[in-house]
């Protein structure tokens, strides 16, 4: 039976909540979210001339920034699938289907997460990767409770492509972000933002938009492993 036959056959069963999104995974993503946003206004609210003692707030954010990313990175590693963030080739014939929420002409359904999530993922890592590094080496040129600034560390070219590479990577965030919020608003899309505050999806929602080959629960695991004993 396919996971839409599944979803017409409407049981009580079918509304049992699945967990998506641990807690500790939840908390970090708005970790991550708060700081992201304090890093882009500090940014570029002085750039529009609101003038006030950024420089510290800024780096500050930074490392809880970066101390995020180490922690996501650490925690999928060890307690998520990481594989499911894998790209296959043959998910991209599905992906105007998918924008247009035709789930009912999808030929490859997905797992965990869709194919603009993956690439969402992936290009926001690659910001992130180069934000992190540059930010470090731009922290060595202000004082700090920790160390005393050197300017000279780096040459001046060397400086020079530090700060672009920076302010792009800074600069693409604020498309990224606003993309983000766009979609967790759309009406499809909802339950997505739900489980990443409470958690969960609903079996008719696990079932409607996911191969259950491919995402195997928590929940899954349990039953299957009771049937075992």
């Amino acid at each position: 039976m396919s996971s839409i036959d599944a979803v017409k056959n409407d049981t009580p069963t079918q509304e049992k909540k699945l967990t998506r999104h641990t807690l500790a995974t939840r908390i970090n993503h708005w970790l991550m979210a708060s700081s992201i946003l304090v890093l882009v206004f500090t940014s570029f609210l002085p750039i529009q001339g609101i003038k006030f003692a950024w420089v510290t707030i800024h780096w500050v954010a930074g490392l809880v920034f970066t101390a995020s990313v180490i922690f996501h990175t650490v925690y999928a590693l060890k307690y998520q699938n990481w594989r499911s963030m894998w790209v296959e080739f043959r998910e991209f014939s599905d992906l105007f289907s998918s924008m247009a929420g035709q789930i009912e002409k999808l030929k490859v359904s997905p797992g965990k997460y869709w194919l603009l999530q993956k690439l969402y993922h992936h290009i926001i890592t690659v910001f992130s990767i180069i934000v992190i590094i540059t930010g470090i080496l731009m922290m060595i040129k202000i004082d700090s409770p920790f160390w005393e600034r050197d300017p000279y560390f780096l040459d001046s070219a060397t400086w020079g492509v530090v700060y672009v590479l920076h302010g792009f990577a800074s600069l693409c965030f604020i498309p990224m972000v606003l993309m983000h919020i766009y979609f967790a608003f759309r009406p499809e899309k909802r339950h997505y933002t739900r489980s990443m505050i409470k958690g969960w999806v609903t079996k008719k929602e696990y079932l409607a938009y996911h191969d259950p080959e491919k995402w195997v629960t928590e929940k899954d695991r349990e039953d299957a492993k009771q049937e075992q004993e």
